[in-house]
């Protein structure tokens, strides 16, 4: 049976898209905010933007870590495209999923090497101050909750899980033999 075509044209534009974005906004933050500077409210209590450098990962885990953050980056982005068939990118949803993540991991890469750190800008407080993000982690954390979503959709009529690599195709040895299979 013959794979599903994959819609490369429409993954590379949301990560474009996603890129693009990204790079505004930022590009907006070095302009007109100082660097760890005075926050600017703009629902008073509830967000806030901020200029933060994060030379680390989500919430700055492995803070310091710039450069093996950056190869690590680029190999995660070398392996989602070259596996996107394993990612559901034959689907929209697929194919949106890994354009929001491509384009969020292209945008926080570009910071490493350009800025030496990620910019970070959107400040929440949900009743705590959650850590700064940007439009890139959006992009990256919608990507994921989309291929969560998708991993729990059944398959198409005539596909089975077993054939999208989901499910080992001998599942039934599992089951409990019936009476008429067992007097065979």
């Amino acid at each position: 049976m013959p794979q599903p075509a994959i819609n490369n044209i429409k993954i590379i534009t949301i990560a474009l898209l996603t890129l693009g974005l990204d790079q505004l906004t930022k590009w907006i933050v070095v302009q007109k905010l100082p660097f760890n500077g005075k926050p600017v409210a703009v629902v008073d209590g509830f967000f806030e933007l901020v200029h933060f450098g994060n030379t680390g990962a989500a919430w700055s885990l492995f803070s310091g870590q710039n450069f093996w953050l950056a190869i690590f980056s680029l190999a995660a982005l070398i392996f989602l495209w070259v596996s996107r068939r394993h990612f559901g990118a034959e689907t929209a949803l697929g194919q949106v999923a890994l354009g929001l993540i491509l384009g969020g991991v292209v945008g926080n890469l570009i910071d490493r090497v350009v800025h030496h750190h990620v910019v970070d800008f959107l400040q929440f407080y949900i009743p705590f101050q959650f850590p700064a993000f940007n439009v890139a982690d959006s992009g990256i954390c919608t990507g994921v909750g989309l291929m969560f979503v998708q991993s729990f959709q059944s398959p198409k009529p005539g596909a089975t899980w077993s054939k999208k690599g989901k499910v080992p195709p001998e599942t039934h040895v599992l089951a409990e033999p019936d009476e008429d299979e067992s007097k065979v």
